[in-house]
């Protein structure tokens, strides 16, 4: 009764890439009576708070000796997962599929609505639990409006979750080498980016936080858009899009200005995967697994070599 699920997995695992999040669930669904539900899902960094992925499913319900299932493959987008923390998160999601009964089979849409808490110890791996409510429509009539034999119901499912490929933490960080050294802080800065520069100091060892903004926590891009954000100056959200913003600069630590946004890419063809802000001194500051704080581009010291063969370009908001 599993090989349609099975049919269906290796496209979906292409579809998504390296780097992404293998999630098992294994649950029931309470609709009508009770069904047993099996989930295989993949899961990556979509925007913001937001993750998604692909799913692909198996319900399977006896009952007075009558079976009925539901297999399928499917869209889920999540709000707020990815969290190195005990955290809850929400869902939405829908798989079209086929679904079956002793009588007939019909192509039917499944969708779902709901929650859980996940505990993240490690950027590669998940535990927890979700609930979510569900809604079988059977029939292309049923799609948008349920028929009578629509089921629906609540449940409830275990899932753990597990890394492949090289590893980002949500919202494009990456798993760095420790600092060697603390660094200290450069001198007094002048001119309008020496004040971004100043403004991004003052949260030296702000815990990282995915999707973070505030002071309650940054990543990469929202340190940096909060640097420039203070002063007037709007920036986009992710890393990618801050690569494209002012005017390109040559990738050198002899033509940076305090202020010029550091590019990285932690993989090849990847584009923009990470950036810093430009102190002075061959220093930067960026939002690390560590939290906020400086490293160096110096080819003679372990860290700073790894940033220096990771760094891809920079780019000058304020002239």
């Amino acid at each position: 009764m599993r090989l349609p699920l099975l049919a269906l997995w290796p496209a979906l695992l292409g579809a998504q890439g390296r780097g992404r999040d293998l999630e098992l669930h294994l649950g029931s669904w309470y609709g009508d009576n009770r069904a047993h539900t099996y989930e295989f899902r993949t899961s990556s960094p979509l925007s913001g708070a937001l993750t998604h992925g692909f799913t692909a499913a198996v319900l399977l319900n006896d009952s007075l000796g009558r079976r009925r299932a539901f297999y399928g493959a499917g869209y889920e987008i999540q709000a707020f997962r990815g969290r190195r923390a005990l955290a809850p998160y929400a869902l939405v999601g829908a798989a079209l599929g086929l679904s079956t009964d002793t009588a007939k089979q019909q192509l039917g849409v499944m969708w779902s609505l709901g929650g859980g808490v996940e505990w993240r110890p490690a950027t590669w791996f998940a535990i927890g639990a979700e609930g979510r409510y569900r809604l079988e429509d059977r029939g292309p009539r049923g799609f948008w409006r349920p028929g009578p034999d629509a089921r629906s119901g609540l449940g409830g499912s275990l899932g753990i979750s597990v890394g492949i490929g090289r590893r980002e933490p949500r919202g494009g960080s990456a798993a760095y080498p420790p600092p060697v050294f603390a660094l200290p802080p450069p001198g007094t800065l002048s001119g309008n980016a020496g004040d971004v520069v100043e403004t991004a100091l003052d949260v030296l060892g702000t815990p990282y936080q995915w999707g973070g903004t505030a002071d309650n926590g940054f990543d990469c891009s929202g340190l940096i858009q909060y640097a420039y954000g203070q002063h007037g100056i709007r920036l986009p959200r992710r890393s990618r899009d801050q690569g494209q913003v002012g005017a390109e600069v040559t990738p050198a630590v002899e033509a940076l200005r305090p202020g010029d946004i550091l590019l990285f890419s932690m993989r090849s063809g990847a584009g923009v995967t990470h950036v810093g802000l430009y102190v002075a001194d061959g220093k930067f500051i960026h939002s690390t697994n560590n939290g906020v704080k400086l490293s160096r581009l110096e080819p003679h010291d372990p860290e700073g070599a790894y940033w220096l063969a990771h760094w891809v370009g920079a780019r000058r908001v304020i002239p």
